[in-house]
C-alpha cells in the first residue's frame, strides 16, 4: 500500500519514534496515535505516516513521553511493530480533492462471540462513524476498532473511492467527510446482521443477493456469469449520488459471442430475469426489418420508448430497462457492406447509437447482443461506450459438461427415473 500522497517534512525522510502502548482503552477507540505536545508541533498537519503504510490523525497527550508514539493493538498489529520498537514516522500531506465519495466497510466483532446475532442499523452506525471519524484518513486493508452501542467492533476498509475517481484508478485512501457514502458489509461467519441499509442500490439492483445457476438451468458458463457481473453490473450496485461524485459511466452493453448452441440465448434472457428493472424485451434481430420505407428505424426507436419516458420523469432513480438482440449480426452488419439499395441495414446501426450513446444518450437502458458472427458487425457498434463488454461464450469444458448433465437429469432423480448406479461423470 504505497503512500503516494505523504511526505517528509522537517524531519527529511521521517523521524524514528519509539512505540508504546495507547494510555487507556477509551483512546484506542479513536483510531488516533498519540504524542507528546512538543512532539506534535512537528506535524503541522497533524497527519503522520507510520510505518510508510498508514496515515493516522495526531493527537497531543501528557502521558507519552517525548520522542514516543502511542498505537492501539490493531494499529501496532498492522504497522508490525510491538511495544519498545522504533517505527519511522513521516508527515502527512495530503492532496487536493481527497475527500472520500464511498467507503465500503467490513464489520466484525473486536473479540469473537459465540451464539451472537447483533442488529446493525445502517443509518444509524454511518451516521456516528461519519461523526466520530470526521477528517480521519480511510485507507484501503485499514482495521478500525470502534464501539457501537456498548459493544467493540472492528471494521476493515473494503473499498475507498475519491470524489470523481473511478474504481479503476488505483488511489487507495482518502478523507472521511460528512459527505461519504458508507456501504457495510458483514464478515463471514460473523453472526452480524445490517439492517435499514435503504439507500444501498444493491438490494435494488438483484431480485435476490444469491443466486444458483444451477437453479436457472444453467451450466458451464460460472467464469462468464462472474465476468458479465464484474464488468458490466459493477457501477451499478452504487447509489446515483454517489455515481455522480465518482464521475462513473455505466456499460450499456454488452456483446455475447461463439459458436451456436452455446447458451447466449439462455444466459441474456437469465440476465434480464435476474435484474430487479423492467421484463426485459428480447427481439431476434430480422423481426425489426419492415418492408415500409422508415418503419425498420421506428421499430428501433420503439424498443426504447418506455426507458425514454421513464428518464424523462423520474431521472437518476428510473429502473434498468434490459433489450436483448438475437442474431444481432442480421441487423447491425458493418455499414456499406449490404447492397440492398435502401440503406435501411445502415439506417439501424446509426439509429442504436444515437439511442446509446447520442446527445441524449439514455443512461438506463442495458442493450445485450448476441452473434455466432461477431466479424459481422459495425466496429462503431463495440466501441466504449455501446457494446463496450464482449463476452465470448465458448464450448463447456468436463466440469462444465457435467453440470449441464446434472440441469438436464435433475427431474429424472426426482422422479426416480434414473438408475442411482448411473455415473454422470462417465457420460460427460
Amino acid at each position: 500500500m504505497a503512500g503516494r500522497y505523504y511526505q517528509g517534512q522537517g524531519g527529511g525522510g521521517g523521524t524514528s519514534m519509539e512505540v508504546v502502548s495507547t494510555p487507556n482503552q477509551e483512546l484506542a477507540l479513536t483510531n488516533c496515535a498519540y504524542v507528546c505536545p512538543a512532539d506534535l508541533r512537528r506535524f503541522p498537519n497533524a497527519l503522520a505516516v507510520v510505518a510508510d503504510s498508514w496515515v493516522f490523525t495526531l493527537r497531543e497527550h501528557n502521558a507519552v513521553a517525548s520522542g514516543r508514539i502511542a498505537l492501539n493493538a490493531i494499529q501496532r498489529r498492522q504497522a508490525k511493530v510491538s511495544a519498545g520498537d522504533s517505527v519511522t514516522v513521516s508527515s502527512f500531506v495530503p492532496p487536493d480533492d481527497f475527500k472520500l465519495a464511498l467507503l465500503t466497510l467490513e464489520l466484525e466483532y473486536a473479540k469473537a462471540r459465540a451464539n451472537r446475532n447483533d442488529e446493525l442499523d445502517a443509518v444509524v452506525l454511518a451516521q456516528q462513524l461519519r461523526k466520530r471519524f470526521l477528517d480521519q484518513v480511510m485507507t484501503l486493508g485499514q482495521r478500525v476498532p470502534f464501539e457501537f452501542h456498548g459493544t467493540n467492533y472492528v471494521f476493515t476498509v473494503n473499498q475507498a473511492l475519491l470524489e470523481g475517481q473511478e474504481s479503476s484508478t488505483p488511489l487507495d485512501r482518502g478523507f472521511l467527510s460528512s459527505d461519504t457514502y458508507i456501504i457495510f458489509e458483514a464478515a463471514p461467519n460473523s453472526g452480524i446482521k445490517v439492517i435499514n441499509q435503504k439507500e444501498a442500490a444493491s438490494s435494488k439492483l438483484f431480485k435476490h443477493k444469491e443466486f444458483n445457476l444451477e437453479k436457472l438451468g444453467i451450466g458451464g458458463l460460472s467464469a462468464e456469469f462472474t465476468d458479465i457481473f464484474r464488468r458490466a453490473f459493477a457501477s451499478r450496485v452504487f447509489p446515483p449520488q454517489v455515481v455522480s461524485k465518482l464521475g462513473i459511466k455505466h456499460v450499456k452493453g454488452i456483446l455475447l459471442y461463439g459458436p451456436p448452441g452455446t447458451g447466449k440465448t439462455l444466459m441474456a434472457r437469465q440476465i434480464g430475469k435476474l435484474l430487479n428493472g423492467k421484463d426485459p424485451k428480447i427481439v431476434n434481430g430480422p423481426e425489426v426489418l419492415s418492408k415500409f420505407v422508415g418503419e425498420t428505424e421506428k421499430n428501433v426507436r420503439d424498443l426504447f420508448a418506455d426507458a425514454e419516458n421513464e428518464q424523462r420523469t423520474r431521472g437518476d432513480q428510473s429502473d434498468l430497462h434490459v433489450i436483448i438482440f438475437d442474431e444481432i449480426d442480421a441487423i447491425c452488419k458493418s455499414r456499406g457492406s449490404t447492397r440492398d439499395g435502401t440503406g435501411v441495414h445502415d439506417s439501424i446501426v446509426n439509429q442504436l447509437l444515437t439511442k446509446i450513446d447520442g446527445v441524449e444518450a439514455l443512461n438506463n437502458v442495458l442493450l445485450i447482443g448476441m452473434t455466432n458472427r461477431k466479424d459481422l458487425l459495425d466496429e462503431a457498434l463495440l466501441r466504449p461506450g455501446r457494446l463496450e463488454v464482449h463476452i465470448e461464450i465458448n464450448l463447456p469444458d468436463e466440469n462444465g459438461r457435467f453440470q449441464i448433465l446434472q440441469i438436464h437429469t435433475n427431474k429424472m432423480k426426482e422422479n426416480s427415473f434414473l438408475s442411482p448406479d448411473i455415473n454422470l461423470l462417465e457420460l460427460e
